[in-house]
C-alpha cells in the first residue's frame, strides 16, 4: 500500500507539474504580449514618427503628390470618438477577406487606436493616396500570385510616401535598403533612384515577398522578415526553440520589428472601415491616367513641364526617380511618365522640347555648353583684343529687332569679336536700339555710311541672301503687300526657335496650327527657315 500510495502520489507531482509548466507556457506568451503597453514601444514611437512626417512633408509641399484644397471635411475635429469594445473589432477583422490572419491583440489594438483617434489626419492623406497607387500595387501582386492584402505593407513601411527616407538610409514607398535596391536590380545612381518609382520598387518588392515566403511558409513570418530581413528571422526562430509562429517569436524579435504585424493588420482594418469611423479620404489632385514615352537624350523635367503646360509638381509626381530632374543621356533610354493626354503632343514636340531653354535647364550638367557670364561683367575677353587700324573710320550701327552680331558682321564685313571688342560687350546679346561703333576701312567707308538706314532684307541682299542665320532675340518679317494686308506673318527661324515658343508670340496660334499650315510631319527646325503663320483678324 505504502508503495501504492508513493507511485500514485508522485505521478500526481509528475502530471501537475508538466500541466503547470504547460498552462504556465502559454498563459506567459499571451500575458507576455498582452501585458506591455504598446504605446511605450519603441517601434511605436517611430510609427508615430513616421505618420507624422508624411502629415509635415505635405503641410510643407515635400511630398511630390498635390492634394485638392477642400481639406476641411476630411480634417475636421472629432470630439465624440466612440471607444469600441474588442468585440466589434473582433468581428469587423473577421468579415475582412484575407489569404493572412488578422489577429487581435492589445498591440493590434493600440495600432487601431492610434489610426482611428490620435493621428486621424495622417489617415486621411493616406486614404486619399491609396485611391492612387493601390490598383497599381495590387496589379502587381496578382501578376505574382501574392495575396493583394500586401499592399497594406506599404502604409506601415513609408504611409504611401513615394519619396520617404528613414533614419537609417531606407528609402521609397518600400523602403528599401541600397544593398538590396543593388541586389534587386534596382538603378541607383547620381541621378536616377528607381527606390523612388512606385511602379519598379513594387515589382522588386513583390519578387523579394515571395522569395521571402518560400522561405518562411507564413505570412506574418514573411511580414516581420521584410522589416528585419531574413538572417534576424532565422536567429529569432532559432532562439524560440525552432517555433516558426511570429507570436511564439515576438519576443525574439529585434525591439523595432515587434509592432511590425500588428501594425500591419490594423492598417488593414482601417483601409476597410474607414467609414464606419467617420474618415474622408483627402483626394489627391493628380492625373489619374498617365503613361510613358521613352527619351534617349537628355532632358530636364522643366523643359516637358514648360512645353507641354503640365505644371512641375505634376512631372515631379510622376517621376520621382529623377533626383535631380534631369533625365541623362549616359544609359538610355529612360521613361518619362505623363498624363495620357500629353503623350501625343510630347512626340510631335520632342525636338522642340530637348531644345528649349538648355542653356538654363541644363547648364550645369552640359560641360560642353558655353558658360553662362554674370550680367554685371563688362570685362572684355582674356584673348588680345582687336585694335581699328590708324585708317579705318568709325561708323554708328544702331540696332534693330531682329539683328545680331552675325548679320552685323556680315554687313560690314568685320569679324563678331572685333565688334565686341569695339564696343566692350561681354557676350552676343543685343537690344533694340543700342549703338554699335563698327570700325571700316577709310576706302570703304562711303559704301558702308548707308547701312544704318536700309531695311533687313535690303542689307541681306547686299551680302547675297534673301533671309538670315543666327541668334536674333525677335526675328519676324511683316508680309504686306502694296497697301494690302496679306494673310500670313512671315517667320524667320533663329537659333534656340521651337514650334512652341514661335506659337507664344502669336495669340491664339498654337504648334499645330503651325505645322498644318507649313505642311510639316515633325516639328524640328532649322535655322534660317520661314514659316508662315496665319494673321488673326482683329
Amino acid at each position: 500500500m505504502n508503495v501504492r500510495k508513493i507511485f500514485r502520489n508522485t505521478l500526481s507531482v509528475i502530471l501537475l507539474g508538466w500541466s503547470t509548466l504547460l498552462m504556465g507556457q502559454q498563459t506567459t506568451n499571451l500575458v507576455t504580449i498582452d501585458s506591455v503597453n504598446p504605446a511605450k514601444d519603441p517601434v511605436y514611437q517611430q510609427y508615430l514618427q513616421r505618420l507624422d512626417s508624411l502629415y509635415l512633408a505635405w503641410q510643407n509641399n515635400r511630398l511630390p503628390v498635390r492634394f485638392y484644397q477642400d481639406t476641411a471635411l476630411a480634417f475636421r475635429k472629432d470630439n465624440n470618438i466612440p471607444d469600441l469594445p474588442d468585440s466589434v473589432f473582433i468581428k469587423r477583422l473577421a468579415g475582412i477577406p484575407s489569404a493572412i490572419e488578422l489577429t487581435y491583440n492589445k498591440q493590434v489594438r493600440s495600432y487601431l487606436d492610434l489610426y482611428t483617434k490620435s493621428r486621424r489626419k495622417q489617415v486621411s492623406i493616406m486614404l486619399g493616396l491609396s485611391d492612387y497607387y493601390f490598383p497599381m500595387i495590387e496589379s502587381k501582386l496578382d501578376a505574382c500570385g501574392l495575396p493583394l492584402e500586401l499592399k497594406y505593407l506599404p502604409i506601415i513601411e513609408s504611409a504611401l510616401n513615394p519619396v520617404a527616407r528613414s533614419r537609417v538610409g531606407a528609402q521609397g514607398m518600400w523602403q528599401f535598403m541600397l544593398g538590396t535596391a543593388k541586389l534587386y536590380k534596382l538603378n541607383v545612381n547620381s541621378f536616377i533612384d528607381e527606390r523612388l518609382d512606385p511602379e519598379r520598387s513594387t515589382e522588386v518588392a513583390c519578387a523579394y515577398l515571395k522569395e521571402l515566403y518560400s522561405i518562411f511558409g507564413d505570412w506574418h513570418m514573411v511580414i516581420a522578415a521584410y522589416n528585419c530581413g531574413p538572417g534576424n528571422m532565422k536567429k529569432a526562430i532559432q532562439r524560440a526553440g525552432g517555433k516558426k509562429n511570429y507570436w511564439d517569436v515576438f519576443y525574439y524579435l529585434p525591439t523595432e520589428t515587434r509592432g511590425f504585424v500588428p501594425a500591419f493588420i490594423a492598417a488593414a482594418y482601417i483601409m476597410n472601415y474607414s467609414q464606419d469611423h467617420g474618415f474622408f479620404a483627402v483626394k489627391p489632385e493628380m492625373p489619374i491616367n498617365s503613361d510613358t514615352v521613352l527619351v534617349c537624350h537628355e532632358l530636364h523635367l522643366g523643359q516637358a513641364s514648360e512645353v507641354l503646360g503640365v505644371d512641375m509638381a505634376t512631372m515631379q509626381m510622376l517621376n520621382p526617380k529623377y533626383r535631380r530632374k534631369i533625365l541623362p543621356a549616359a544609359g538610355g533610354p529612360y521613361a518619362l511618365r505623363l498624363p495620357d493626354d500629353k503623350i501625343c503632343s510630347f512626340i510631335t514636340l520632342q525636338d522642340s522640347i530637348l531644345n528649349f531653354k538648355q542653356n538654363v535647364y541644363l547648364a550645369k550638367n552640359n560641360m560642353d555648353k558655353e558658360p553662362i557670364r554674370s550680367v554685371k561683367s563688362k570685362s572684355k575677353p582674356k584673348s588680345k583684343p582687336v585694335e581699328p587700324s590708324g585708317d579705318d573710320v568709325a561708323l554708328t550701327y544702331t540696332v534693330k529687332s531682329g539683328d545680331n552680331l552675325g548679320f552685323i558682321s556680315s554687313w560690314y564685313e568685320v569679324g563678331i569679336n572685333a565688334i565686341k571688342d569695339w564696343n566692350g560687350l561681354a557676350s552676343n546679346s543685343l537690344r533694340s536700339g543700342q549703338s554699335l561703333t563698327v570700325y571700316v576701312p577709310k576706302s570703304k567707308a562711303e559704301d558702308f555710311r548707308d547701312i544704318n538706314g536700309l531695311t533687313f532684307a535690303k542689307k541681306q541682299s547686299r551680302v547675297g541672301k534673301e533671309n538670315g542665320t543666327g541668334q536674333a532675340e525677335e526675328q519676324v518679317t511683316q508680309a504686306v503687300s502694296a497697301g494690302t494686308k496679306d494673310q500670313f506673318i512671315l517667320y524667320t527661324v533663329r537659333s534656340g526657335d521651337n514650334l512652341w515658343t514661335i506659337a507664344q508670340k502669336y495669340p491664339g496660334i498654337s504648334h499645330e496650327d503651325i505645322m498644318k499650315l507649313n505642311q510639316m510631319t515633325g516639328s524640328k527646325l532649322q535655322t534660317g527657315q520661314v514659316l508662315k503663320i496665319k494673321r488673326k483678324e482683329g
